[in-house]
């Protein structure tokens, strides 16, 4: 495999931003990356806090998924991530929650975002993928955060190189990039068994609905497939409440 090529910006508004505005310039599997971004942002358009130097800001050029899949973006990014977080701090207990998050019990530890990159004539040229992992976040930070977050830091009690741990990122992400062309089915078979909600009662936000039912199981095109009052649909997004109790690990 080729040596992964990563651009490192001092500060940024936002390495998606940044990312989709040179995707021409940049080859395919372009890891941007900075110190720090003032107007980072989550899904659902959630302010994502990014103080310098303390976690990982990054994005990933995608411009060749295969069949143009999208979902295999999220699979290939998460799967690096909780790689990364089991080389380099293996006591840490991460898990993937769809549709692209990284947690440890009930508290985010990583976020994604993925964002079309379109052509003039609106047919899709790629994706970004925007990957927020929480490195060195002390708890009085995490605190301030509007939902359940965690980091590395509070996890271990150790402090990290985030700089290496960028390095490392870079590695394990273009490794699952390329397991999408090579092996697709490879992909989903390990980010569907890295999910741990199969089985589990939850609730989901989709549009301006809130409903409660069970996940029965997550499809090969990332699809979530959930059953509320007796009927089953697949949804490809959306937002989960869960709690402690329904994803204890053993």
């Amino acid at each position: 495999m080729k040596e992964p090529y990563t651009i490192h910006l001092d500060e940024v508004d936002s390495t998606n931003r940044y990312a989709l505005e040179f995707f021409h310039e940049f080859p395919d599997a372009t890891l941007v990356t900075a110190r720090t971004q003032n107007a980072g942002r989550g899904r659902l358009n959630r302010r994502w806090t990014s103080p310098p130097d303390e976690n990982i800001y990054a994005s990933f050029i995608m411009k060749n998924l295969p069949d143009n899949n999208w979902q295999y973006a999220a699979m290939a990014s998460s799967l690096a991530v909780l790689e990364l977080l089991r080389s380099e701090a293996p006591e840490i207990n991460a898990w993937l929650k769809w549709p692209n998050d990284v947690l440890c019990a009930e508290r985010k530890i990583c976020g994604m975002l993925g964002e079309i990159k379109s052509g003039a004539d609106n047919k899709p040229l790629g994706i970004v993928a925007g990957i927020g992992v929480n490195v060195n976040m002390p708890p009085e930070t995490l605190a301030a955060i509007d939902q359940p977050a965690t980091s590395m830091l509070a996890e271990t009690g150790r402090n990290f190189d985030v700089k290496k741990l960028v390095n490392r990122l870079a590695i394990f992400i273009n490794e699952y990039y390329s397991i999408s062309f090579t092996c697709p089915r490879e992909l989903y078979r390990r980010w569907r068994e890295e999910n741990l909600l199969i089985g589990r009662c939850i609730e989901l936000e989709t549009g301006n609905r809130r409903l409660t039912g069970t996940v029965i199981d997550l499809d090969d095109k990332g699809g979530m497939i959930f059953e509320h009052d007796g009927e089953r649909t697949t949804f490809y997004s959306g937002d989960i409440r869960i709690n402690k109790q329904s994803i204890t690990l053993t």
